[in-house]
């Protein structure tokens, strides 16, 4: 045995989480920390879901709920996401109605936000430029979402479909901080459409047209493309009720006379609840896809210059002076 050996570190190692250990390869996560003077700034433009494409986002409720004797606390899915009664929300609302101040503060516990995830492609990040031209899975909140929604049904203008594979307009990503909080006012959609970008024979990404084979460009989506269906609303399971059960007895000292979520079918598949663009309430289910479902339009054949301009940054309170401006320097 060699004399240098450290055997000490053999019985207690102190291994190393190195950064690419740490990172969800399959989600792109920037954030105001991430970014350049305390601000992220980046293009993105959204995907087909290639196994669902008229569902190509999902949403959810969900509540980060922290057990107050631990400090510790875990992402769970709020039943009502698919029109289930809720222990999350019964909370929320007994406590915030309770006549106690105390108690009222205590409903933040509870308070749930939508989430809602997609898959994107990355077309421009200066912060991560090995993130370029990769598709990853792109969690968000209402506040963008709102903006999507105002693409689909502008009060203005023609309505655009921002998953259109070749007519899709970029999204310009600005992230600042304001009150401590990662901020989404100023990123907005550019008039300037992108396609897809295949890498071609070299491995050189370039933009799809309306000559592309619909095979190519179907087959790029189905070996690239993250599970977005993991993203979907979960039933909790037995571990998940006791955590809830556990978190409700530490904050209240009362225990829940039931807990609603199902785990008898816990481990049965579930299903993908609806869009809250759609009107339907059931869940919905994987489809198979045809080539036809990719809409692919206009042939567009050469990427515009898609340089965000250096931007003066006024600390915590977002971006100074008119962003529209700005972008039409692009």
């Amino acid at each position: 045995m060699s004399e240098n050996y450290d055997l000490n570190s053999l019985f207690h190692p102190n291994v190393e989480m190195g950064e690419e250990a740490r990172t969800n390869k399959t989600e792109y996560t920037p954030s105001a920390d991430k970014g350049q003077n305390g601000v992220y700034k980046s293009i993105i433009r959204f995907v087909t879901w290639w196994q669902d494409p008229q569902h190509s986002y999902l949403d959810k409720w969900v509540c980060w709920l922290v057990d107050p004797l631990t400090n510790r606390g875990r992402m769970v899915d709020c039943p009502s996401s698919v029109g289930k009664p809720s222990l999350l929300q019964d909370m929320f609302f007994k406590l915030r109605k309770s006549d106690s101040v105390q108690e009222q503060k205590k409903s933040e516990i509870f308070s749930r936000k939508h989430m809602y995830s997609a898959v994107i492609q990355v077309i421009k990040d200066d912060q991560n430029k090995d993130l370029e031209g990769k598709l990853l899975i792109f969690k968000f909140g209402k506040k963008i979402f709102e903006k999507y929604e105002a693409e689909k049904k502008p009060v203005i203008g023609e309505p655009h479909e921002p998953f259109d594979l070749l007519d899709g307009k970029v999204f310009a990503l600005v992230i600042t901080k304001v009150a401590g909080f990662n901020n989404y006012d100023q990123s907005r959609f550019l008039d300037t459409k992108v396609p897809l970008l295949i890498p071609n024979k070299d491995g050189k990404l370039v933009p799809i047209n309306d000559k592309t084979p619909r095979e190519e460009v179907f087959n790029f989506l189905k070996e690239n493309t993250p599970d977005l269906s993991k993203y979907a609303y979960k039933e909790w399971d037995q571990e998940m009720n006791e955590y809830v059960k556990q978190v409700i007895v530490a904050v209240t000292g009362e225990v829940p006379s039931s807990v609603y979520a199902d785990v008898r079918n816990a481990n049965k598949p579930t299903s993908l609840p609806v869009p809250s663009s759609s009107k339907s309430q059931s869940g919905i289910t994987t489809e198979e896809l045809t080539l036809d479902n990719l809409n692919l339009g206009s042939d567009n054949s050469g990427l515009p210059n898609l340089d965000l301009p250096d931007l003066n940054i006024v600390s915590d309170i977002g971006i100074s002076g008119d962003l529209d401006d700005a972008f039409k320097k692009l």
